[in-house]
């Protein structure tokens, strides 16, 4: 089938993860553990049924005591959803274990994983069965040894002064925060840029090819005076609660103070939104998609204010996917990334490539980034990138709108060349 041919050709096609976990020091699966328990699972196993407990122990996941049982009793509710599918293709392809994931096949599931990681090169081996040229990394930070062979990692700094995601934190909270670790008390929003400028200024950023940061969906950057600005920081630091237009423009601020921070230190911006933890009684374990109504149109201010900044899109909120589509025809300093979070998933993604291939310069689209903490799981998501990448360009083909060779060059453009003129515009990468 038409699918299939495209499939097995893109797989043969290079690319570059631009949002990655991946340490140096660990790039594979210590286990069956790092497998069957990565983040992304974890809420699919929670919403068949499976206990937090199980999963989370003050948010994080049993890190020497992994839930097998748990995991063998959800695992048939969800080996048919998008993470499921990944999960198989990791193991079928990668350790050639095609078996039921059952109690029984524990044993042997850790002995083909043993066998191969015991290679000194096995990290580098499935990058290079992936064709994964490049991946950028915030938890590597330093080049590649020197006289060595390049393990093909690049570096980001992914850090923001203060936390924008979980509701649960009041504006009195982080701004006492911002003032323990990063400077003076936090009076105005011009002291707001100070201190955000000092939190940067103290970071290493040699070899960082860009800022990333997990920002609040619930923001409106239409400007607005400094003096409205100020008055919202002195209700916050009176510890008053403050109305949520007021909080949104303040998360705008603070934004925009990072912007202006960056500058000089890095031309990237990659943000990455549309995920938001509500404040209690929901836990910080329970993530919703949501942004605020004028988030994503009212990012055009922001584009046009910081137009030697490139902003990189990693979008988590579907319903936003026609404006950013629609940004990048209107400033040139914008891309759009892979899909973040709650879009990762075949059937969102299969829409929203349609739109993106119909609107989207191939020059302002990435189709790929991992979120991925090991080098198997970056693996996988590739796989299903390519697999709807595949299915896509078949269905466009057979409507008349591409060609075979158009799509070959798409596949080639999103993957490889977009993201290392953006992200690596002083490498010669070739591949």
């Amino acid at each position: 089938m038409l699918r299939d041919d495209l499939f097995n050709a893109f797989r043969e096609v290079p690319a570059i993860d631009v949002h990655s976990h991946l340490a140096r020091d660990r790039m594979a699966a210590r286990g069956p553990q790092d497998l069957l328990f990565y983040h992304m699972l974890l809420y699919v196993l929670r919403g068949a049924g499976c206990p937090e407990t199980a999963l989370w122990t003050g948010g994080h996941m049993h890190g020497n005591a992994p839930p097998y049982e748990a995991f063998f009793r959800y695992w048939p509710l969800i080996e048919g959803t998008g993470f499921g599918w990944i999960l198989r293709t990791i193991l079928r392809d990668l350790y050639n274990f095609d078996e039921p994931l059952e109690a029984g096949s524990l044993g042997r599931l850790e002995a083909a994983i043993a066998a191969r990681t015991a290679r000194p090169g096995w990290p580098a081996e499935v990058l290079a069965k992936g064709r994964i040229e490049r991946v950028l990394s915030s938890a590597t930070a330093t080049p590649p040894p020197a006289g060595g062979p390049d393990d093909g990692i690049r570096c980001t700094v992914e850090t923001a002064p203060t936390g924008g995601t979980r509701e649960s934190v009041t504006w009195h909270e982080r701004l006492a925060h911002l003032s323990k670790h990063a400077g003076p008390e936090v009076a105005t929003v011009g002291d707001l840029r100070d201190v955000v400028a000092a939190f940067y200024e103290r970071l290493d950023w040699s070899h960082r090819r860009a800022l990333v940061a997990w920002i609040s969906s619930e923001a409106d950057f239409r400007p607005v005076p400094d003096a409205r600005l100020d008055a919202i920081l002195a209700d916050a630091r009176a510890g008053r609660d403050l109305e949520p237009d007021a909080s949104r423009l303040l998360e705008a601020a603070l934004v925009r103070a990072i912007c202006l921070a960056i500058r000089g230190k890095t031309s990237v911006f990659q943000i990455c939104y549309g995920v938001q933890f509500l404040p209690p009684p929901v836990v910080a374990t329970r993530p919703v998609a949501r942004a605020a109504p004028e988030f994503a149109s009212g990012m055009g201010h922001l584009f046009g204010e910081f137009e030697d900044i490139h902003f990189n899109i990693l979008n988590g909120y579907e319903i936003d996917e026609p404006i950013w589509c629609a940004m990048t025809q209107a400033y040139a300093n914008v891309s759009l990334a892979g899909f973040w979070w709650e879009t990762f998933y075949p059937a969102v993604m299969h829409q929203a490539v349609h739109r993106r291939l119909d609107m989207v310069p191939r020059a302002r689209l990435m189709g790929f980034f991992s979120d991925g903490y090991c080098v198997d799981w970056i693996y996988g998501r590739l796989m299903t990138v390519r697999r709807v990448l595949a299915n896509v360009c078949a269905e466009r083909i057979e409507r008349g709108f591409m060609t075979e060779a158009e799509a070959l060059v798409t596949a080639r453009q999103i993957l490889f060349d977009t993201p290392r003129a953006v992200f690596l515009p002083d490498e010669a990468a070739q591949a």
